[in-house]
């Protein structure tokens, strides 16, 4: 009988557990916010190192060559497939170059003009726009709004470079009284940025 009895008790005591356990359960309440800021960012992309080896302190490299006849006459042009990548969450953007040395190459060998006007040798196209070289120029728009809809992550865009065609009286200019061997070489820095339509 003591057997029936406590085992009667540890029922009663289990039923009276679990009902306390279903009567007040514990939770804990969390918000999870999420929140979309609007940026902008422009980079290097894939498409870097086509044109050879990359001089350090820079990102990319490109190179016009004039070799032949056809070259002066008709100008000569490199297009860098994937080299900037750009992302604009928030609204359409615009691509802007700035020419370092005040718009002017700069030789860096050969007997020529010490610089040059960059209007007279080279155009820029950014994914098919064209600027008009200058010391300052941009590109676009791109997107069609200057709204989320014309948002865009990791957009790789293709740039062509336009070796100007060049006259006898440039071409004099800059490889000045160097002898049959002589090459001439200039350069000039162009750092892109991006900014919202």
């Amino acid at each position: 009988m003591k057997k029936i009895i406590f085992f009667a008790a540890a029922i009663i005591g289990s039923v009276t557990a679990a009902n306390a356990q279903s009567q007040s359960p514990s939770q804990a309440k969390v918000k999870v916010n999420v929140e979309l800021n609007p940026f902008q960012s422009i980079e290097i992309g894939s498409g870097a190192g086509q044109d050879g080896q990359i001089t350090s302190g820079y990102d990319d490299e490109v190179t016009l060559k004039y070799e032949k006849a056809a070259d002066y006459t008709n100008g000569v042009s490199k297009s860098i497939t994937k080299q900037l990548k750009v992302s604009s969450v928030g609204s359409g953007y615009k691509v802007k170059a700035t020419l370092s040395s005040n718009g002017q190459f700069n030789k860096v060998a050969g007997n020529g003009a010490n610089s040059y006007d960059a209007k007279k040798l080279i155009e820029i196209q950014v994914d098919g726009k064209t600027a008009s070289t200058d010391v300052n120029m941009e590109f676009g728009p791109f997107g069609s709004t200057s709204t989320a809809e014309s948002s865009v992550l990791n957009k790789e865009l293709d740039v062509k470079y336009i070796g100007k065609p060049l006259n006898e009286a440039t071409v004099k200019e800059l490889l000045g009284n160097g002898g049959k061997d002589t090459k001439a070489k200039y350069t000039i820095d162009v750092v892109y940025t991006i900014a919202a339509n």
